[in-house]
């Protein structure tokens, strides 16, 4: 899944106060992105990672009134109203291309901001704002591993289970954290530990790394659906 355009020139350059025009994509590029948003999990982890963008005091001030929310809000009820409209087809491509171009605020996106509505749909047999990927990992010595992350509330979890069965390994990260590389631990319930180095696409839906243990095992990971070859 690429990076989403929408998510580009809506949400970040709305949030940075509107000083610098956004590229515009295709009709057909738009109406793509608006389909991959259809997925609640997609749609859920966009506006958790449009709302850590940065706003300026002004424009935090002005979308809090506009909102009618408290200013600590703004930015995740500024991408979750965007975002949710965007998707279902309340923002036209036309409208789209005018903000995202010209910085025209028009009717389609200024109801959005004003109608609070309903969140996205949470997935089905998880909480309301988890965001769960799978998570696979395959191993040099042949052992694999196979699990999901779970991201919610701007922290993260991951588990897996190895093809030996009865190992299981885990750890935690911290979706704050906006480098595209990051390394995170990991301990296993055989008394292995180790250290994953994980590299994050844009649009934060999936991951690729490696993986090293205690054991000297080491091996390739993969988040989410990667297909570039690892």
């Amino acid at each position: 899944m690429k990076k989403l355009m929408i998510f580009t020139a809506i949400g970040t350059l709305a949030l940075s106060g509107l000083t610098n025009a956004a590229p515009v994509t295709s009709e057909g590029g738009y109406a793509y992105d608006r389909n991959q948003l259809s997925d609640p999990s997609a749609l859920n982890w966009n506006i958790e990672a449009c709302s850590h963008g940065a706003i300026t005091p002004d424009t935090q001030r002005q979308l809090a009134k506009l909102m009618g929310v408290p200013e600590s809000r703004v930015r995740l009820e500024f991408c979750r109203r965007i975002l949710t409209a965007y998707t279902k087809g309340a923002i036209p491509y036309n409208d789209y291309v005018q903000f995202a171009g010209s910085h025209v605020m028009t009717a389609s996106i200024l109801r959005a901001l004003k109608r609070a509505g309903a969140g996205p749909q949470k997935p089905q047999g998880r909480g309301q704002d988890d965001i769960v990927l799978p998570v696979s990992a395959k191993m040099d010595s042949g052992e694999t591993f196979k699990g999901s992350t779970i991201a919610s509330h701007g922290n993260g979890r991951f588990a897996v289970q190895s093809s030996r069965r009865s190992v299981k390994c885990s750890g935690t990260y911290d979706l704050r954290d906006r480098h595209p590389t990051v390394i995170l631990p990991v301990k296993c319930s055989d008394g292995r530990t180790g250290k994953i180095e994980v590299t994050r696409a844009p649009d934060l839906m999936s991951a690729w790394g490696k993986v090293k243990l205690s054991d000297g095992s080491t091996g390739r990971l993969t988040v989410g659906s990667v297909r570039a070859p690892l």
